[in-house]
């Protein structure tokens, strides 16, 4: 017998359930987050042994079982807020049938107490780099060593072996090839990362990226090119509230880069700070432009 010694005392080790674990690997697949929640230590009666698990996926879907009932109805719901925060939690439950100080009560009376770790497991964060040129690829080689799975998209057949350099997959094709080609690839959460450089191909690709689920999308350009890309985005019926969520235009921080790797080292520190909720000068002007374009239509309207 295999025993586990820990902060809870001793259990019994178990083989999770190969099909709990090809569960977990689809969710992954899928781009979704997913909960494994696990009976670490019982006291007293309860309806499960330590070691028993179930599978909890962001859709609220569960597989196995630790339980039943009200019981397993609160795990799920705990599940559910852990993969929304993207942290584990250790949650103790209580059977006493009567209040039990920093436990949740489920309602039942079998008499004891479980503790139940939530684990929750998340996608590699993926990013789809629409132009391998001078800034494409510094950026893709950049993201790659911060760990995200990086997908690329271009129009010329030389971009190829720049992908095979950086061992990253790579669609080559005409512009509206490329387009469609987003609009299949691009999953939800995903970041796009428009540096193609040709202006209408470039709204284009912004557009439709706008169209999929992506988390955010970023675009290199000046300011008058993105205050332009704004305008048309709104006149065709994109949400100001979408945009100023999603679309992030000019891309970067403001560290006076200059060179092309300049650029993608501020492009990347700017996703950074976004996902650690640091404040830096973001060259975002995607909020203001919003905003202006919003007075404007009131005062119209008026």
């Amino acid at each position: 017998m295999l025993v586990a010694r820990g902060p809870y005392g001793e259990s019994e080790l178990s083989v999770i359930d190969d099909a709990l674990v090809s569960t977990i690997l689809e969710y992954l697949r899928r781009g979704m987050r997913v909960a494994l929640c696990q009976v670490v230590f019982k006291e007293g009666s309860a309806p499960r042994d330590v070691g028993a698990r179930m599978v909890v996926g962001e859709d609220g879907r569960s597989f196995g079982t630790i339980g039943g009932g009200a019981f397993e109805a609160g795990v799920v719901s705990d599940a559910l807020r852990a993969i929304e925060e993207g942290r584990p939690r250790l949650v103790k439950y209580s059977f006493a049938g009567e209040p039990v100080e920093g436990a949740r009560d489920t309602g039942l009376i079998c008499g004891g107490l479980l503790w139940v770790y939530v684990d929750v497991f998340v996608p590699r964060p993926r990013a789809v780099v629409v132009g391998l040129g001078n800034v494409g690829k510094p950026l893709s080689h950049v993201l790659k060593l911060m760990g995200y799975e990086v997908y690329a998209l271009d129009t010329d057949e030389r971009f190829r072996k720049v992908a095979e350099e950086l061992g990253i997959p790579v669609f080559v094709g005409t512009v509206e090839e490329v387009a469609g080609r987003i609009r299949e690839v691009v999953k939800r959460g995903d970041h796009v990362f428009v540096v193609y450089g040709a202006v209408e191909a470039d709204y284009l690709f912004v557009r439709e990226s706008l169209k999929t689920e992506a988390g955010t999308v970023w675009l290199l350009g000046s300011r008058r090119k993105v205050a332009e890309f704004v305008k048309r985005l709104v006149s065709e019926g994109f949400g100001g509230e979408d945009l100023v969520r999603r679309l992030r235009a000019p891309v970067g921080i403001d560290i006076g880069a200059d060179t092309p790797e300049e650029v993608a080292v501020s492009i990347a520190a700017e996703l950074v700070a976004l996902k650690r909720g640091a404040s830096v000068k973001s060259l975002n002007a995607v909020p203001r432009l919003v905003a202006e374009l919003s007075g404007t239509a009131a005062q119209t309207a008026q």
